[in-house]
């Protein structure tokens, strides 16, 4: 799929609140797309409550967590005061709703494996539903005019990045481009940009962007990707004191890195 940016629009604002409120549109289901996904993590809470709701799963829980190293059936039914037959599924219900972690143990010497129990660490929160939530949202730009309200709505968040980072009102602004503030609010983007400063014309920069934070949804939607890539530049450059604007943008300048002129 090909993709390509009429220069002649480019640093050009969309004009009309109609597109503004297109833009708030999209937002509101951003938003209602991200309630679903967190109705899917707290169902995943909610099954961590139910496991350790029961009294001897709580205590099983806790000895293991406050042994702190991995623990034997027979231990825990020593230290307990359980039988064995009744450790098992409440260990095993544990196991199922990842709050302990099994692990069974040979010896040399001749006799039964013996199985040992540990807390199992908290898992970093997975991506998949993110990029579940992306590309439903990817779904719902068709057009042109809807690519038109995605870059609208992203020019407003690279001024938000921007903002953010803005010397204070009492403070002396630094003479000339603040390159520090833009490269701040590019990295909390997810860019990686490097800039180098073009003699001619005065005040323009060349950016080089690596690690596009959209990348893994590039090859699907290609059109949508850059053209929120662009507004989320064109929103910070408009943000900056003295602005700037884009002159040339070239995605995918080399496999992974877009680069943009700016003056």
């Amino acid at each position: 799929m090909s993709f390509s940016i009429p220069m002649s629009s480019i640093g050009r604002p969309i004009s009309g609140s109609r597109t503004s409120r297109r833009a708030r549109r999209i937002s509101s289901r951003v938003g209602m797309a991200s309630s679903i996904l967190r109705g899917m993590a707290a169902a995943k809470t909610l099954d961590l409550h139910k496991a350790l709701a029961d009294d001897t799963r709580y205590r099983l829980y806790r000895y293991i967590g406050l042994a702190g190293r991995p623990v034997s059936v027979r231990e825990m039914t020593r230290r307990l005061s359980l039988h064995p037959n009744t450790l098992r599924p409440h260990l095993r219900r544990l196991e199922e709703a990842g709050l302990v972690a099994r692990e069974v143990r040979r010896s040399a010497a001749v006799g039964r494996p013996q199985t040992l129990y540990t807390i199992k660490p908290a898992e970093a929160e997975s991506p998949g539903g993110y990029r579940l939530l992306a590309e439903m949202l990817c779904g719902l730009v068709r057009n042109k005019r809807q690519l038109d309200e995605a870059r609208e709505l992203a020019r407003q968040w690279g001024a938000y990045f921007v903002g953010q980072d803005r010397p204070k009102p009492a403070g002396r602004p630094p003479a000339g481009i603040n390159l520090a503030v833009l490269q701040e609010a590019m990295a909390k983007a997810g860019f990686d940009p490097r800039f180098r400063r073009i003699q001619s014309p005065k005040s323009a920069i060349e950016v080089t962007l690596r690690d596009c934070p959209f990348r893994d949804l590039a090859d699907e939607y290609r059109d949508l990707v850059c053209t929120l890539h662009l507004g989320l530049i064109e929103g910070m450059l408009a943000g900056l004191r003295p602005t700037l604007a884009i002159k040339e943008f070239e995605p995918f300048a080399e496999r992974t890195i877009c680069r943009v002129r700016a003056g």
